[in-house]
């Protein structure tokens, strides 16, 4: 069986005045405050990324523990670029690493450091994704090691989530980014705005209905953190677990 690949993602809304120049000297100010395995403390840091001839800047740093990898990106500040309340409007920050790495913790990672980066890139969303979990769930299609049940015979991709494709074709849903909520990670973060617009209701609220029910729910900045599952044998069953039983728990579709 193939060795699951975890990528944590942690989104911020780019503030188009704030140059990246100036928002890459504050990531790596409070970055550097941040030991291993996440943290930049100690650590070689690269200047301000240019964005040259596309519409994002991205720069990354060697982390000291084999086989974890970083990035981070940041959009394109010009003043006549236009931007707009969508995800793909985020800055990111982005980590990866096998599930069978020994120099790491997975579940420290989940109930420690990844909580931790998040706060210090001021994210309004992030997540933990397990393998293709996440990919497989939005298109309705059990995952393989060889990655075939993601195409039919054609060699089209399979969407056979109906709901999925449903809020993807209505143009006011920025799915999974600004305003929505669609997909339930092993581990995930949002903030006080994101849980307003996507639930109708604050982080105490997510709080008090997920209480006593999973591994790890608490206040972080102005948001939540959730730990759904951390088991770092998490089975595609148990993932579809988590957003069957906790979506109508949230009232989420």
């Amino acid at each position: 069986m193939k060795t699951p690949d975890i990528r944590l993602w942690i989104a911020a809304r780019a503030v188009q005045a704030v140059s990246i120049e100036k928002r890459h000297e504050q990531v790596l100010e409070r970055m550097s405050q941040i030991g291993p395995p996440l943290g930049f403390a100690g650590l070689e840091l690269p200047s301000a990324p240019d964005c040259g001839d596309g519409l994002a800047a991205t720069y990354g740093v060697k982390l000291p523990i084999r086989g974890l990898k970083f990035a981070g990106d940041y959009i394109f500040r010009g003043e006549r670029f236009n931007y707009q309340d969508n995800g793909r409007f985020d800055d990111y920050l982005r980590f990866g690493f096998k599930v069978s790495n020994r120099a790491l913790n997975y579940k420290e990672i989940v109930h420690e450091h990844f909580p931790r980066v998040i706060d210090a890139f001021r994210g309004y969303r992030a997540f933990l994704a397990y393998g293709e979990y996440y990919s497989a769930y939005c298109g309705g299609y059990v995952p393989s090691d060889d990655g075939s049940t993601a195409f039919d015979a054609q060699g089209n991709a399979v969407l056979n989530n109906l709901t999925y494709n449903c809020l993807l074709a209505d143009k006011t849903i920025d799915l999974d980014g600004r305003n929505n909520i669609y997909v339930l990670s092993p581990a995930v973060y949002w903030d006080n705005e994101l849980c307003q617009r996507a639930l109708g209701y604050g982080p105490d609220e997510v709080i008090r209905r997920l209480n006593g029910l999973v591994p790890k729910v608490e206040f972080l900045s102005d948001g939540v953190y959730i730990v759904f599952n951390d088991d770092h044998e998490l089975s595609f069953e148990a993932f579809l677990f988590i957003n069957e039983y906790f979506k109508p728990v949230l009232g989420l579709i």
